[in-house]
């Protein structure tokens, strides 16, 4: 029962500030409408996937509408998809609802993320792995990207079979204890989650650089106390990309953490646009259309999880307005107290 030692008061604590399963209606004001209609004029056809997905929903249904819409989500037993090389020196490994993203740099591996458990970690990361010829021994750092089970749950199984150095932002460090996931794993019968000890503490601004990649960290809150988002260069046919992993995808319900989201948005939008961001991944990679544009852009010569800087850009617009419209449902919410 170690799992049970470790998160009981967490989760009796987090439970208290944890959104029902149940979906609240969705009766949005005029003003909340229009702009879920601009983030789907925005998104067109191409990014439809995004603005009809749970990002532009009251923020206190998404976990509901994932668990209806996303395959696996939530389950303990759902199965690895096929791992495939994004970019060059870019891997993606996991499941559905859930993956890591591998930069091979020629001088060692950086992961981002862990899936849910050292049972996902033994049984899913490792062998896809290895199918896509990558060695787990020249793991050198394990990136998480917040303090959410299943982010972190593989992390210290890693860190001890293969050496890999953990590395989180000092406030989501802190935030583990909180983690207001865990009574998900728990009601969902996840296996032993084990939370990693602290380890490496990433800045903002700080940048990892190791052979042909290098990592832009920014600390962005609002998804979680101290979400980290990044900017990649990667090679894609022998050229440099700049690619962006925004990291915490869903929309916080409380004013407080909306309002810190709305600003880390703005910041990494700024950041990207600067740097000529043209792709966007994500270890939720089905909420920014990985799979989807892989799949709509099979025997294309030009990488699919290209979009552009104006794809870029319109995603983060997106996004915009779908925050703006969660504001409209907070306001409205007070309103009616």
């Amino acid at each position: 029962m170690r799992y049970l030692l470790l998160v009981f008061f967490p989760v009796v604590a987090a439970a208290l500030e944890t959104p029902s399963l149940e979906p609240i209606p969705e009766t949005d004001s005029v003003v909340v409408a229009a702009h879920v209609a601009r983030a789907k004029e925005i998104a067109g056809e191409r990014f439809d996937f995004l603005a009809s997905s749970f990002l532009c929903r009251p923020a206190e249904n998404s976990i509901a509408h994932a668990i209806r819409t996303v395959p696996g989500f939530l389950d303990p037993k759902a199965p690895a998809v096929e791992p495939f090389q994004a970019f060059d020196n870019l891997y993606y490994v996991g499941l559905h609802a859930i993956g890591t993203w591998i930069v091979d740099t020629g001088e060692g591996l950086i992961l981002f993320d862990s899936l849910n458990s050292e049972a996902d970690a033994r049984n899913v990361l490792l062998p896809g792995m290895y199918e896509l010829g990558l060695d787990p021994t020249g793991l050198e750092y394990v990136i998480i990207t917040h303090g959410h089970f299943d982010h972190y749950g593989g992390a210290s199984f890693l860190g001890r079979e293969f050496g890999a150095r953990i590395a989180m932002s000092a406030p989501d460090w802190n935030y583990l204890r909180k983690d207001i996931s865990l009574p998900h794993a728990v009601m969902a019968g996840y296996p032993e989650v084990v939370q990693p000890e602290r380890d490496l503490v990433v800045a903002d601004g700080q940048v990892f650089s190791m052979g042909s990649a290098s990592v832009e960290f920014m600390v962005t809150p609002g998804h979680t106390p101290g979400t980290l988002s990044s900017i990649l260069t990667v090679q894609d046919q022998g050229q440099e990309r700049k690619i962006g992993m925004w990291g915490g995808q869903a929309l916080p319900w409380q004013e407080d953490e909306l309002a810190q989201m709305h600003e880390s948005l703005h910041k990494f939008w700024h950041e990207g646009k600067r740097q000529g961001v043209e792709g966007l991944i994500s270890t939720h990679a089905w909420v920014v259309g990985n799979f989807e544009l892989r799949n709509r852009g099979r025997g294309v010569a030009e990488n699919p999880l290209l979009i552009g800087k104006d794809g870029f850009d319109r995603i983060m617009r997106i996004y915009d307005e779908c925050i703006k419209a969660q504001f409209g449902r907070n306001h409205a919410r007070h309103h009616l107290d």
